[in-house]
């Protein structure tokens, strides 16, 4: 597919986002620090969060397309983790899965005003990339408010934006995070969206993504950490190479 920027393209860029900006991001963000203050305060930020990442689609202009979504069982919670082609994964992740998911956050990204308050309220769990096993003890914790609030976890295990179609290489920390908390895994593959907003971009490219949502994997106490992430990536690269 195409990528450059178009005439049209830098048009709806340069009116929609301001407008995203001013008039969605800003007012979600607000909305869920005051929900926090509120009775069923987490139910309206969860809300607020998945309208968040349906608008988003809606301004760029992405067709979404889900496969799979009646493998999952919307009482339980998952390890689901994907490939993470372009900045939209976060818009078509909260959208099309039928579980309510909490990324798996850098810690610096808390440190941001308001941002980071934002990030407190809906509960992701933080993780210090550069100091891990040192924190360990804080992500476990972390880890288990997700859980207990019946929500699930989400892990890109590239650990950045690829903005390719093939994938880099995965580290293992989905697969740990499995076999603590004995939950299952749910592979996901996204289809496309490399080519409609790389990292660093801000074009409004419209089009179409798919979203392959894959078998879960409930054995994963039968496999060791280094099987466990052989076997997700094995599941991933095959359908990226359909």
């Amino acid at each position: 597919m195409e990528t450059k920027v178009t005439l049209s393209i830098f048009i709806r860029t340069f009116f929609l986002f301001p407008i995203f900006m001013i008039f969605i991001l800003i007012p979600i963000m607000l909305l869920i620090i005051v929900a926090s203050f509120l009775p069923n305060g987490k139910l309206i930020a969860t809300k607020l969060y998945e309208f968040f990442g349906w608008v988003g689609l809606k301004f760029v202009g992405i067709k979404l397309i889900v496969k799979g979504a009646e493998k999952i069982d919307i009482n339980k919670s998952y390890v689901v983790v994907s490939n993470h082609p372009s900045t939209l994964d976060i818009f078509t992740h909260i959208t099309a899965l039928p579980v309510s998911i909490r990324f798996l956050t850098k810690t610096e990204l808390f440190r941001i005003p308001v941002f980071g308050r934002v990030l407190k309220v809906l509960g992701l769990p933080r993780i210090d990339r550069k100091n891990a096993s040192a924190n360990f003890e804080k992500i476990n914790d972390s880890i288990s408010k997700v859980i207990n609030n019946k929500n699930s976890i989400m892990i890109f295990p590239e650990g950045k934006r690829s903005n390719q179609k093939d994938l880099l290489s995965f580290k293992k920390g989905a697969a740990y995070i499995s076999k603590d908390f004995h939950l299952p895994i749910v592979p996901v593959v996204t289809h496309n969206a490399h080519n409609l907003m790389r990292k660093g971009e801000v074009w409004l490219r419209s089009g179409e993504i798919t979203l392959e949502i894959l078998d879960p994997i409930n054995n994963t106490e039968e496999l060791t950490v280094e099987e466990l992430t052989t076997k997700i990536y094995n599941l991933i690269d095959e359908k990226l190479k359909v």
